[in-house]
């Protein structure tokens, strides 16, 4: 189901455990049976994937509740995420949060592969298994999208951001509890699962916004990433490997090699984890550049030149590719004065 010694933080299995004594059940017997009495002294502290997914399986069975990944959904809040809810929380508008939020994707614990796909009049976050889920899919799917609704609502501070959300399941036996948690009325048998949000809505202010909190906290976030184990899965270690060579991406050659791997058991296995090279390396770099454009006043070249690009006319092209935007318009939305750097909309080139 999972590549073995993968570790996930343990945020997941606490709120699980919370939300099993909402429910009036003891999580502690399940804990213990799971080898995680002892794990969950801190959030932050990374426990064997496989024993989380043993104690999911327990608080199925013995809650009796098949919505319980709706009800564990709503109970991430930013605090449960430490560095990475607090980037988000002080991200500048929804596009930058949404931007931040995948880019460090793998510091939170869901099992799902997320994209964002950005158009007119709606964009969509888009969720796929990376691994074969079997019978949990239905509960992890839950989760996470129920988590992620939650936290639009606490980034916009309002109900009901979402234009639709579409699973890939059959309609379960409770799908009435669906619109509750979604605010909206869901799709059932669709082609994906996703969250569907009004494109205008991307670029509009956050009220919690504070750029200077954002840059501070996305900067430890990339520590963290880079100071994953090894063991994580193999997109984890190439985002890794991509982090440390900013300036010169490697290309997907050298990037086997550096795995320890060939060509084509790279693409096989990244394939197997729903992703490819071409994917992560364009994430990565639109992380970087988006990331340059928002919180700093480099001029573009500059930041072409940090980020693996030839001039900042590669830049622009593959920007635009990304976003449908320009490097230019996307700062005047979303940038903001960098200290010792003068304003952004000041020092850009197109």
């Amino acid at each position: 189901m999972v590549p073995p010694g993968l570790r996930h933080p343990a945020a997941g299995v606490a709120v699980l455990a919370r939300t099993l004594q909402d429910l009036d059940i003891d999580p502690l017997p399940l804990l213990a049976r799971c080898g995680l009495a002892e794990g969950l002294a801190g959030t932050g502290q990374a426990i064997p994937v496989e024993r989380e997914i043993a104690f999911i399986r327990l608080a199925l069975e013995v809650s009796g509740r098949p919505d319980l990944g709706l009800l564990a959904g709503r109970g991430h809040r930013f605090p449960v995420f430490g560095f990475w809810g607090l980037a988000l929380a002080a991200s500048p508008t929804l596009a930058s949060a949404i931007r931040l939020g995948l880019q460090y994707v793998d510091l939170t614990h869901t099992f799902l592969r997320w994209r964002f796909e950005r158009t007119r009049p709606e964009a969509a976050l888009v969720m796929q298994a990376g691994a074969p889920l079997g019978g949990l899919e239905i509960f992890l799917v839950e989760r996470d999208a129920a988590a992620a609704a939650t936290l639009l609502e606490d980034l916009t501070g309002r109900r009901g951001g979402l234009a639709g959300a579409e699973f890939a399941y059959p309609a379960p036996a409770w799908a009435a509890r669906y619109e509750a948690v979604f605010g909206c009325r869901p799709a059932f048998g669709a082609a994906r699962h996703a969250l569907r949000l009004a494109a205008a809505a991307l670029d509009q202010p956050l009220p919690g916004g504070d750029p200077v909190t954002a840059a501070a906290a996305e900067a430890q976030c990339r520590r963290l990433l880079e100071g994953l184990s090894p063991a994580g899965g193999l997109s984890t270690r190439l985002r890794r490997l991509l982090l440390d060579h900013p300036g010169r991406l490697p290309t997907q050659d050298e990037a086997a090699r550096g795995l320890g791997l060939s060509r084509r058991s790279l693409r096989r296995k990244l394939a197997e984890e729903g992703t490819s090279f071409r994917a992560l390396v364009d994430e990565v770099r639109f992380g970087l550049v988006a990331g340059y454009l928002e919180n700093t006043g480099l001029p573009l070249d500059e930041i072409a030149a940090r980020t693996g690009f030839s001039d900042a006319a590669n830049l622009s092209h593959a920007f635009r590719r990304w976003t449908g935007d320009s490097p230019g318009a996307w700062r005047r939305r979303h940038g903001a004065a960098a200290p010792g750097t003068g304003l952004a909309t000041n020092t850009h080139r197109e």
